[in-house]
This record gives C-alpha cells, structure tokens and sequence, in this order.
C-alpha cells in the first residue's frame, strides 16, 4: 500500500494523509470483502438459489490445518459459477471436526430452513475423512440432509488412477525418482539455479520450471515438469557436464552430476521422456476440461479412450520426434548412449492401464 501510494504522488496525484499505513489497507479490503459477502448470502437465500458446496483440506506455511470452502450458485439469475466463500482454520482433523466447522461455516450466513431446502450438493475429494460411509463428513451431512448429493471430485479421480498407473507400469517409478532428484537439485540451491540459468542463457533459451511427476499435484503440473525437461534437455545436459567437470566440487558431487547426465543421455529415457510427454498432454487436457460445465463424462472418457488406443500403434508428436532421434542417436544436438540400468516404459502396458483407472467410476 505505502508503495502504490508512493507512485501515485509521483504521478501528482492528492492521496491526502491517513489511512496510509498497510494494517489500514488490509481492514479496508476485509470491510468490503465481508460486505460483498454479505451481499452474495442476501441474493441466494431470497431467491431460494439452490447451492453446492466444495471442500478442499489445505495447510498454511505455518503447518495449520485450513478448510477451503467454495460455493457453486447462480447469482443475479446468470449462469452458475463457483467462487471463494471462506478459509477456516481446523482445531482438527476428524470428520467431526471438519462437519463442525462447515456447519458453522455455513450457519454464520445461512439458516437451517434454508440449507435444508436449498443445500444440493457436495463436492470433496476421496479422502476416508470426507467420504467414509461410517463416519465422513459426507454421511455426516446426508443425515442432516438426506436429499444431498455427494460427487467425489473428478480430477481427483483422475490422479488415483495415475498414482495406480505409477504402481503397475513398470518403468515409471526410476521416472518418477529421476525427476525428484532433479526438483531436489535446483529447488534447494540457489547455486544450481544461477548455474543452469546461464546454461540456459548460453545457448538462448528460456528456462522453464521443473516441478515433480506424478506426486500429489494435479496431473496438469506433472506435464509442465516433463515438458521443462523436454524444452531444456539441452540446456540441462550442459550444466550436468560442466558440473562434472568441475574441479572446484568433491569428486562425490562431480559423480553425481555425472550420474545425472548418463541418465539424461540414455536412449531409454528419452524414450520415456516422449511417450510421458504425450501421455501427459492429454491427461491434462483432460483435467481441464473435466471443469467445463458443458462436457459430460461419458463423451469426454469414451474420446479418451479412443486417442490412448489409438497411440497404442499411432505415436504422438513427441513419441514421433524420440524415434527420429534414436534413428539418428542424437536429440536436440546431445549424442545417446545406452543403459543397461534403465526400465523402458512399453506404451501398451501403460495405456491400457491409464484406460482401465479410476476416473469413470461413480461412489
């Protein structure tokens, strides 16, 4: 705030002398903030809108447990949209205490009538705490509620089958660990990260960030980490050389970055490297459109199947450009090698399992 105010004056603006201060500014926005509030709570509840409720568990940078919860309505008669209602922090972490703490939520803008006649819906992710029959916060408030309808979050569904996937399909767990090491690398060390800015710099490219595979993130940032290493394979050879070539690091770190650079070298993981990439792009782009209100499950799953059973015998783009560089044993001017040490991940085992998941079954 005091910065803002500082560029305005320069621009000869009459900021006048109070309510300058950053405490000002954050009760000024939280005012209008509980007014809008107030003001959505007054149109759903004297229109009778009907309303869905979405839950997520998260943690603060101070490790607090918080409740994010979004309400789905149509306002002023337009379509329905989702937006933020409220973060609250958790005094625990049972289904008691998350129901609890909804409920109050809730109440705080809602009366029992309303909720009773106008609460649709409730959307979480399949964690044993929201959705367990005995005792989750589903069944909990279905008591309370008998007429609601409880969805198990699709993306959510669509990372159980991809963390089912990693288990079976052999291959993708030497990925997976190949990928950590390299987020461990370059997000602990400020060092590594100047050094590979200027690998990267060097030869004119422009750094993407590389995120983990796989893990408890959605499957669209899993893509963007294999489509870093993709778009800087270049980029990160050169550093991994330079590393091991540096004689002002112990020879243990210069073995390592040596190890690094055999695996990225090797036939079979730019093998990998391509048939991820393409298996990712469509999971992603299936991931977004899973939000889009228009699509149906059943149409969107069916094309999917479709385009996994067709890259079964048909390569995508980036399977296509691995088999012209294994012919040539060179991808983007780095010389491959082979290694014994390496699994390859066959695209049949993969995709028939990516098609046999999660994502379409109904709880």
């Amino acid at each position: 705030m005091p910065i803002d105010l500082n560029v305005q004056k320069l621009n000869g603006l009459n900021v006048g002398r109070v309510l300058h201060s950053n405490k000002t500014c954050g009760e000024i926005i939280d005012h209008i903030a509980h007014e809008l509030k107030k003001k959505m709570a007054k149109d759903i509840t004297e229109n009778q809108r009907k309303l869905c409720v979405l839950v997520d568990e998260s943690t603060t940078i101070s490790g607090k447990t918080v409740l994010v919860v979004c309400l789905r309505s149509a306002l002023a008669d337009a379509e329905p949209e989702t937006f933020f209602w409220e973060l609250i922090e958790l005094d625990g972490t049972t289904a008691d205490d998350i129901t609890k703490a909804l409920m109050e939520c809730l109440g705080r803008d809602f009366n029992e009538d309303f909720l009773g006649q106008c609460f649709v819906s409730f959307a979480c992710d399949g964690a044993s705490v929201m959705l367990g029959k005995r005792t989750g916060v589903a069944t909990q408030l279905c008591s309370k509620f008998p007429s609601l309808f409880v969805w198990h979050c699709s993306n959510h569904r669509l990372e159980l089958a991809v963390g089912d996937v990693v288990k079976e399909v052999s291959g993708l767990n030497h990925f997976q660990i190949f990928f950590d090491k390299l987020y461990s690398l370059f997000h602990a060390s400020p060092k590594n990260q100047r050094q590979l800015a200027q690998c990267a710099q060097a030869v004119g490219q422009r750094l993407l960030v590389i995120g983990r595979v796989l893990s408890i993130r959605w499957v669209a940032s899993s893509e963007r980490s294999v489509r870093a290493v993709w778009e800087n394979y270049r980029v990160l050879h050169d550093h991994f050389t330079n590393a091991a070539n540096d004689t002002s690091r112990d020879s243990r770190d210069r073995a390592k970055y040596k190890g690094l650079d055999d695996v990225l070298t090797s036939a079979t993981f730019v093998s990998n490297l391509g048939l991820m990439y393409d298996a990712l792009t469509e999971l992603s782009d299936l991931s977004r459109q899973l939000q889009k209100r228009e699509m149906t499950a059943d149409r969107l799953l069916t094309r999917e199947i479709r385009v996994f059973e067709s890259m079964v015998t048909m390569p995508g783009p980036h399977m296509t450009t691995v088999h012209t560089a294994l012919a040539e044993k060179s991808f983007k001017g780095v010389a491959l090698r082979e290694n014994g040490r390496l699994v390859q991940i066959h695209a049949a085992q993969e995709k028939s399992h990516y098609m046999a998941g999660r994502p379409g079954t109904i709880s």
